[in-house]
């Protein structure tokens, strides 16, 4: 996909444009899920509402294209259905509803801005649970393992992570040994791997299973998960 045509053609779209964004969201969508078609409503009258009528997503028809992807996924189903298992199915196409932290994975391809930053708005969306709102403010400066590994599933399907990572070893052996594509937790179990056998995180001790902002990009860096 042409990411970096995106991101190029979204100059404007900075950060201070998506925290104005992400506050109205979350605002219209306290449930924490919405269509993509009213994300995207939400989105536009907010650019504009700073900019004036002409200030919207640039080649916008390739978040399109992405959002659709993941809409016919869950029309298609899953061989691992808790893979799948934050999107709802039931209902038409267009009128199924996605979390937002999926959502504002698929808004972040187009967003212009350095991986530090990239990563902290990331992992900000993860934390926003059960349409909490603003995790910063009620869920502290951690992520739970669960929401780390929900937003690298949303990664996984937003085509942000690289396909090789995404391999890992299946069930059968012999006589050949077989690979499959990874669950977003199997990727996350293998990067904690890395980072306990490397040291960078104690999973043990009483926070094991939570992860600050740093921990959450070191863990993007590793070669089981390879996000960007």
């Amino acid at each position: 996909m042409e990411i970096d045509d995106l991101r190029v053609a979204n100059s404007e779209f900075t950060l201070e444009v998506w925290d104005s964004i992400r506050k109205e969201i979350l605002s219209a969508f306290p449930s924490g899920r919405a269509r993509y078609e009213d994300f995207v409503s939400v989105v536009i009258q907010t650019m504009r509402g700073i900019k004036g009528e002409a200030f919207t997503i640039q080649l916008g028809h390739l978040l399109d294209r992405v959002a659709v992807d993941v809409l016919e996924e869950t029309e298609r189903g899953t061989d691992d259905e808790a893979s799948m298992s934050a999107l709802e199915r039931d209902g038409d196409l267009g009128e199924r509803t996605l979390p937002l932290p999926l959502l504002f994975a698929i808004l972040s391809l187009a967003l212009n801005c350095n991986v530090k930053d990239r990563v902290q708005i990331l992992f900000e969306a993860a934390r926003m649970t059960n349409g909490s709102g603003d995790a910063g403010e009620e869920g502290g400066t951690l992520a739970s393992e669960e929401d780390v590994i929900k937003m690298v599933e949303h990664l996984q399907h937003t085509c942000q992570l690289a396909p090789d990572a995404q391999i890992v070893y299946g069930d059968q052996k012999y006589p050949v040994q077989q690979y499959q594509k990874g669950t977003a937790a199997e990727l996350v179990a293998g990067a904690k791997k890395t980072m306990g056998e490397e040291g960078i995180k104690d999973f043990t001790g009483d926070n094991g299973d939570k992860y600050d902002v740093t921990d959450f990009h070191r863990l993007l860096r590793t070669k089981s998960v390879c996000a960007w």
